[in-house]
Formats: C-alpha cells, sequence, structure tokens
C-alpha cells in the first residue's frame, strides 16, 4: 500500500505587474511553498476553485488592471480588495494578504478597502516577504524545510 504524499503548501499570488509575480513566485519557492500566480480577478478565481482546499494563503494585489473584454467596452472586476472577501469564501482557512504600491491612507481615499490584518506596501524585497511568510508559518502549519547542497529541498515531516 503506498504511503501518503503530504504536499507542500500553496500562496496564490493574484497581480498584474509580471516582474511582482516573478519576485514573489521566486521568494515563496526558495522556502518551499508551492506558488500559483496570476494576473486577472477571473483566473484568480478560476485558480481558486480548482485548488482552493490547498491554498493556505492568498497575496493579492489591491489595484489590479481592468482588462477590457475584446470586442466590448465592459472590464473584468480589477478591484483586489473587492475580489479577496470572494475568494476567502471558497477558501476560509487561507490567510489573506494585501499588497499595494500605495498607502493604506490612500487607497481608503481612492475609495479602495484594505481590511485584512496584513499588508505589504510595494516595492518589497524577498526577504520582507520571505519575513512574512515566516510570520505566518505557524497558521499555515508549513513543514520546516531542509535545503540540501544541491539545492534540493526535503520536507521533515
Amino acid at each position: 500500500m503506498p504511503s501518503r504524499v503530504k504536499l507542500p503548501p500553496m500562496v496564490l499570488v493574484v497581480e498584474d505587474d509580471h516582474s511582482m509575480r516573478e519576485l514573489c513566485t521566486r521568494a515563496l519557492e526558495r522556502v518551499g511553498i508551492q506558488v500559483i500566480c496570476c494576473d486577472t480577478s477571473m483566473k484568480a478565481s478560476n485558480y481558486m476553485h480548482l485548488h482552493g482546499h490547498r491554498i493556505a494563503c492568498i497575496l493579492a494585489d489591491v489595484v489590479l488592471g481592468a482588462p477590457t473584454l475584446k470586442g466590448s467596452n465592459l472590464t473584468h472586476e480589477g478591484n483586489g480588495a473587492r475580489l479577496l472577501p470572494l475568494l476567502k469564501y471558497v477558501s476560509p482557512s487561507a490567510v489573506a494578504v494585501q499588497m499595494s504600491a500605495y498607502s493604506v491612507a490612500e487607497l481608503s481615499s481612492m475609495g479602495y478597502k484594505v481590511e485584512v490584518p496584513h499588508f505589504l506596501h510595494k516595492p518589497f524585497t524577498p526577504e520582507k516577504l520571505r519575513a512574512m511568510v515566516n510570520q505566518l508559518l505557524p497558521h499555515l502549519n508549513i513543514p520546516r524545510v531542509l535545503t540540501l547542497p544541491a539545492d534540493e529541498v526535503v520536507w521533515d515531516l
């Protein structure tokens, strides 16, 4: 009988800027976290419905770009602040982190609501993101990661 494999925790990153998605992915994968990235609220919703049972943390940009639908003047919902409660509804145990280049006061004056206890002000360094994730580790139940000399990651279960 095969033994059960415990999968690494998964983080959903919702960010419209490619370089920030790359920074988040590399910083989190370095500590053994699996990352799913998307650039629109529609993709985030699809990923959450597919993988919500495994997503331990949602890292969402407050101000998402709103691309127009081809051949229409309608736009996707580009408000990451409104998106986050919907994602949390699908996966209520996921820890939510909002991020923005604007301050909380600026976001408030623009009509956005920042209602989560964890907020990252952009630009941030990979070290700052990892520090926040390490702060959230007790909530995420992430196993301790051992790094071998050949950059091979082994889970200490």
